[in-house]
């Protein structure tokens, strides 16, 4: 069943770890946000132009691990556990706070970030999420690659890698 309305966490969460890339030691820490705010890092030991919004957007690199950059060239890489886990939980607004420009790996998945996420008790937020609603077939062509997607009444993935 899908979920109305918005979600964040009621309290701080508190990871470190080792940069898999850096090889820094890196803390994070993930507090409740505000409604339609969305997942924003914050890069601590800036002290401006230090939010990075987690928007497809915002990607400005996907080699070796995923980066998102702001406009003011301000970075946070191998954010796609961390924000797995947010995702497969239901939260839709938070801030992460960092201390440096990489998330620690932890066990190289989302697994610590989820079992730490699942335990902790959510607030439910006075704004609806809003969907996306396929309405017509839109299809991409590359040569010989190509992707799509159609409107269905169930959730169908085709999918063929040579």
């Amino acid at each position: 069943m899908l979920q109305i309305y918005q979600k964040t966490i009621n309290e701080p969460i508190n990871f470190s770890g080792i940069g898999l890339h850096s090889g820094k030691i890196s803390k994070i820490t993930i507090l409740p946000g505000e409604a339609n705010q969305g997942i924003i890092f914050k890069w601590t030991d800036l002290s401006k132009n230090n939010l990075v919004s987690a928007n497809y957007k915002n990607v400005s690199s996907a080699k070796l691990c995923t980066t998102l950059e702001n406009q003011h060239g301000v970075k946070i890489s191998t954010v796609e556990h961390v924000l797995a886990a947010i995702y497969i939980t239901g939260i839709d607004n938070a801030i992460i706070e960092i201390d440096n420009e990489e998330v620690p790996i932890m066990d190289g998945s989302a697994k610590d970030f989820l079992s730490v996420l699942e335990k902790t008790k959510t607030k439910t937020l006075n704004k609806k999420i809003k969907y996306l609603k396929i309405l017509d077939k839109v299809e991409l062509v590359d040569g010989t690659r190509k992707i799509s997607i159609e409107p269905k009444d169930t959730f169908e993935v085709d999918f063929q890698l040579d």
